[in-house]
């Protein structure tokens, strides 16, 4: 196995590498997206470690936070490409809310994502996500 796989499988080493990582570029809001892209990775390949969903919903948070100002430094370092990266922190908070039947959170999300008019790579989108989720919090107040 490559060093490389062996970093992602060691939950704690690769933690600390992306925070080293992320204290160099901590006022640099292009980098950061990114490294909180990682983080993310991370901790959703390790859901079974205690700390790793609190984490991933804080990191998520963060970078949601951050998005803004991400979108900014992308159109300054790429102002003939139209298009943005893939902003995968909404996609999985939405997700993570939605199976854990947290359906006003991740409504919130969702309602956030399509105010920044961005895509989530499936066919209905986000506005598609946000009737599902509307439908399941629905019936879950009929059974509540």
């Amino acid at each position: 196995m490559s060093d490389y796989m062996n970093l992602w499988l060691n939950y704690r080493a690769t933690e600390d590498f992306f925070m080293e990582h992320l204290k160099l570029v901590e006022d640099k809001p292009f980098e950061v997206h990114f490294a909180y892209n990682n983080f993310i990775k991370l901790y959703s390949m390790h859901l079974i470690q205690p700390d790793a969903a609190e984490k991933l919903v804080a990191v998520c948070m963060k970078d949601i936070e951050l998005f803004p100002t991400f979108k900014v430094a992308w159109h300054e370092r790429n102002p003939t490409y139209g298009i943005l990266p893939s902003i995968p922190s909404f996609k999985t908070l939405v997700m993570f809310y939605e199976n854990k039947n947290r359906f006003y959170e991740a409504i919130d999300i969702c309602n956030a994502a399509l105010e920044y008019e961005l895509t989530d790579g499936t066919k209905g989108g986000y506005s598609g996500r946000l009737a599902r989720l509307e439908r399941k919090l629905e019936r879950q107040l009929k059974e509540s």
